[in-house]
This record gives C-alpha cells, sequence and structure tokens, in this order.
C-alpha cells in the first residue's frame, strides 16, 4: 500500500514537470537590456589536483569579452598533490592553498566565500577545474544580474560530446538540462537549478550567512535555500561554456550514485522547511522548486513499481506498455532538446541520442540503489585523460 501511494504521488510530480515543460515552451524566453554598468566579478575555481585542465577555465575567463579591471580569477587549490597552483598561477590566476581537508566542494566554496568577504566582490561565479568558457558569458551574465535577477546559471555543454556513447548521453542530457528544464521554468517566472557550474549570484546575497551547504550536491541545496528565502535560479541562455563528461562506465556511475545520493539527501533534508515556507507564503515559484528536485525520482519508482508489478502479476503486457512509454517519452524529450539547443558545439552523437533511454534507466537505477546504499564519500572525476 505505502509503495502505491508514493508511486502515486511521484506520477503525478512526473506529470507536473511535464505539463510544465510544454507550458513553458510556448512562452516566449526573456531577454535582457544591455547593462552599462559592469559588476565587479570575482571567479572562484574548485580544483583538486587539475593541473592538465586548469589553463582553460582561467585562460577563457581573463580572454572573455569583459572589462579587465571588473573581473578577477581565483583558483582555489584544495589540498593538491600535483602542480595546480603554480599552473593556474602561469595562467594568471591568483591562487588560494587549502590545506586543511574538505569533505566535498561545498566545504571549498565555504571556505572561498568566507575569504572573500570585506574585498570588494559585487557578483560572484563559480567554475569548475575543466571549464571552456564563452568570451560573451560575463557580460550576457551581467545583464542577467543587473535587469533583477540574483542568481544565474548559462547555458551548459559537454566539450567532449563525440568522445564517444557516454559522453555523448552527457551532452544530450545537458540539452534537456538547459532546454526543458531551466529555460522552460525562467520562461514561466519559476526557478530553474544550478548544475554544479557555470553559475554567478550577487556576493550579497550571502555576505551575511555565508556558504552553508551540507550535502554531496552543494548546487541543488544551494538553489533550494534560494527558493525558500524567496529568489529565484535564473537561466540565460546566452552565458554558454562547456566542460570534460565523464567517458568510461566507471566513472559516469559513480558521478550518477553521488547526484542520486545528494538529492535524496536534498529532498529529505529539506522537505519539513519547504512545508513550512509554502504554508507561510504560498507560491507557485516554491511549489515547483521542490517538485523539480523529484522528478528524477518520479522516473526511477515509475521505473521499480513497472517490475514490482511483473514480479507480482506477470502481466508482461502492462510491463510492456509502461516499459514503451517511458522509452519513447525519454527518446522524444531527448530529440526535443538536441534539436531545441543551439547549433555548434557540443552535439551529441546520432548513437547516443538514440541509446538516450538506456542513460534514463541507469540514471534511474543509480537513484533506486542510492536509497539504499547511498554514496558515503565525495571523490573527484579526472579530467584531462
Amino acid at each position: 500500500m505505502f509503495i502505491d501511494i508514493l508511486c502515486l504521488a511521484l506520477t503525478f510530480v512526473f506529470f507536473w514537470s511535464t505539463i510544465i515543460v510544454f507550458l513553458g515552451l510556448v512562452k516566449p524566453s526573456r531577454t535582457y537590456r544591455r547593462a552599462k554598468d559592469k559588476l565587479h566579478f570575482t571567479v572562484i575555481i574548485c580544483a583538486r589536483n587539475e593541473a592538465n585542465v586548469i589553463a582553460f577555465p582561467v585562460k577563457t575567463c581573463l580572454e572573455a569579452d569583459y572589462p579587465k579591471d571588473k573581473l578577477r580569477v581565483v583558483v582555489c587549490a584544495d589540498n593538491c598533490t600535483d602542480a595546480t597552483a603554480q599552473v593556474a598561477e602561469i595562467a594568471g590566476a591568483e591562487v588560494w592553498v587549502k590545506t586543511v581537508p574538505s569533505a566535498g566542494k561545498g566545504d571549498v566554496l565555504e571556505w572561498a566565500m568566507e575569504r572573500l568577504k570585506g574585498q570588494g566582490a559585487e557578483a560572484v561565479a563559480v567554475f569548475d577545474a575543466d571549464n571552456r568558457v564563452d568570451k560573451h558569458w560575463f557580460a550576457a551574465m551581467n545583464d542577467a544580474l543587473q535587469g533583477g535577477e540574483q542568481v544565474v546559471t548559462g547555458c551548459r555543454h559537454a566539450s567532449n560530446s563525440l568522445a564517444g556513447m557516454i559522453s555523448g548521453w552527457y551532452a544530450a542530457y545537458w540539452d534537456v538540462m538547459n532546454e526543458l528544464s531551466n529555460r522552460v521554468r525562467t520562461n514561466l517566472g519559476l526557478s530553474g537549478k544550478l548544475t554544479g557550474t557555470g553559475f554567478a549570484f550577487k556576493y550579497a546575497l550571502i555576505e551575511a550567512r555565508g556558504w552553508d551547504t551540507r550535502t554531496l550536491v552543494e548546487d541543488v541545496e544551494f538553489s533550494v535555500q534560494c527558493n525558500l528565502e524567496g529568489v529565484r535560479v535564473s537561466y540565460v541562455a546566452d552565458a554558454d561554456y562547456a566542460d570534460e563528461q565523464p567517458e568510461t562506465w566507471r566513472a559516469m556511475w559513480r558521478q550518477l550514485r553521488r547526484w542520486a545520493t545528494g538529492g535524496w539527501q536534498v529532498a529529505r533534508g529539506y522537505f519539513w522547511p519547504w512545508v513550512a515556507a509554502l504554508c507561510k507564503k504560498p507560491s507557485l515559484r516554491l511549489f515547483d522548486s521542490y517538485f523539480a528536485i523529484l522528478t528524477g525520482m518520479s522516473v526511477a519508482f515509475v521505473h521499480f513499481s513497472n517490475i514490482l508489478a511483473l514480479a507480482l502479476n506477470r502481466n508482461w503486457h502492462f510491463f510492456f506498455s509502461v516499459f514503451g512509454s517511458i522509452v519513447f517519452m525519454s527518446w522524444f524529450m531527448c530529440f526535443s532538446a538536441v534539436a531545441l539547443s543551439k547549433k555548434g558545439g557540443g552535439k551529441p552523437g546520432w548513437l547516443a541520442i538514440f541509446t538516450f533511454p538506456l542513460f534514463s534507466l541507469i540514471l534511474s537505477a543509480s537513484v533506486l540503489v542510492t536509497l539504499v546504499y547511498p554514496t558515503r564519500t565525495w571523490k573527484p572525476i579526472t579530467h584531462g585523460n
């Protein structure tokens, strides 16, 4: 009975998200006016043993079409045992060396934001060590922040989309996140979701309280914290950037398990604060913000209930009808997102597109597995191989 009620509730979440997609695609995207005033951006790049790639984000940020006196690039070398700090400094970054052990990226960001106090930061941009930033990224983000937004996220692409099927899956996944999650929600005045890197916010938003995330998905947790404070995450389509995606099954599974574990942590830890905030000041944006986190879980439990029904009732007709519907929906989302995304680099290959439902199944499996066997520690993924 409990499983039936849970699956029914999560099925509602799935259909809610589907409605949001269709409504958001109909409504035109918001454009921001070109802002004359330029915010001073402090770029924070968290890096642990990233000497192979750290020069890319540093150089592409410093070469951006943005006033040089309004741009500061800081690399937080987190307990590195290689030449990350030296390579970053040669590339033109200011390097902060962290020697106190970190439990994850959230700890590094907390440490960095505390150091920023009193240094005149107006806006903070967060990137990973393997990112490559488009020259118009800062100008586009500045327009949005000067246009009334407080937290903004850019358009994420895969720098190695054609390296293989797995990296191609990720390229398609980011297209789905860009076009069918963040863009449509921003169009409707709702809140998007940060995806780990390529985002910016006004420093005044956290200056007093600091950065305070404790889960394995600091990006999603920070999104929820902002939503509870009445601040949305806005998607800026013109702020392009790319990063390297996993190319092996092992790296993919480890990353998906971390994402799923963190998702459960956020869902459990912020449920009652979300309910309290919703009761105190009801809003469609706040209502949707929590549902956006549950969307992946809802798909996973639909798979689970389908398999459970097959095991108990041997109803193969029901199994294939539901399974086929999910596969079709996965293909439809993938094709639609790739078609809607910008032409150019970061497009997945045809093999990755046609096999994308397999990625969805693996993603669902990670959600179910981590409910019982969660990831205990954060482990960085090696880049630049």
